[in-house]
């Protein structure tokens, strides 16, 4: 089951042991904070397509116990059921995600190289597919087909903390705990309740390092062609196995 924890924006949560019975935390969830979640949750679920831009940051702990934070911007395009597109820039450089409902493709523009494999014919089939080959797609919770999950089954502790400034606006502020991770989101409120912030705090890793998105640009009825997710090669490009796409980078970071 996929948790938002893991994929807002793309980041693995690493589990504190299994709770028995006796030791599961009773959820407490302010009802404020779950009625502005739903209501968000039921925005990306009811869509048919959005668009979204995620300026994201992330700490690496260093065994000195130093943290060194690094950066990441994707542009996320979604068309349901079958189409997906997320174009990012990081250390790493430039790749370019595409689902076209047939094939994923993952193309390097700065060496020219791209990978392809079969793919399932559903976006969440899809996600769990490029999973396995150490693949995490920042953002995946946003676009699967139940974006509140995570809400129901995995935070026990919730509050509703007020309206908050952040660029410009007063947001509404939420505060949730899972199991080994504490995490904030900043909510705009109105006629289409959009997330514009969210901060993940990982409290059982060393140096509990920090994860967090800035959510921009969000746009739900973005113009989209059929070519936008099709993977046509550049001249000369070369096709690499796909699981060395990643492999040779060490996997893609949260």
């Amino acid at each position: 089951m996929r948790n938002f924890h893991r994929i807002i924006i793309g980041a693995m949560l690493t589990l504190s042991p299994v709770l028995n019975a006796e030791t599961i935390p009773p959820r407490v969830v302010d009802p404020a904070a779950d009625r502005l979640m739903e209501r968000v949750c039921e925005q990306l679920r009811s869509a048919p397509a959005f668009s979204v831009r995620a300026d994201i940051s992330y700490d690496d702990v260093l065994t000195s116990g130093l943290k060194v934070q690094y950066s990441r911007s994707s542009d996320v395009v979604l068309d349901r059921p079958n189409h997906l597109r997320v174009d990012s820039e990081s250390d790493k450089g430039e790749r370019t995600f595409l689902y076209d409902g047939k094939t994923i493709t993952i193309y390097d523009p700065d060496h020219n190289l791209y990978a392809q494999v079969p793919a399932p014919d559903t976006i969440d089939a899809t996600l769990d597919q490029v999973e396995g080959y150490g693949v995490t797609m920042p953002l995946e919770d946003l676009v699967t087909t139940e974006p509140c999950e995570w809400l129901e089954n995995d935070v026990w502790d919730g509050y509703y903390g007020g309206r908050h400034y952040l660029d410009g606006s007063y947001l509404h502020h939420l505060l949730f705990r899972v199991d080994g991770a504490d995490f904030q989101v900043w909510i705009e409120g109105g006629g289409v309740p959009v997330l514009r912030k969210v901060i993940i705090d990982y409290l059982e890793r060393e140096g509990r390092p920090r994860y967090e998105a800035r959510l921009s640009d969000w746009n739900f009825r973005p113009s989209l062609k059929e070519g936008d997710f099709i993977f046509t090669p550049p001249e000369g490009a070369d096709r690499i196995e796909f699981r060395a796409a990643y492999e040779a980078e060490g996997g893609d970071r949260p």
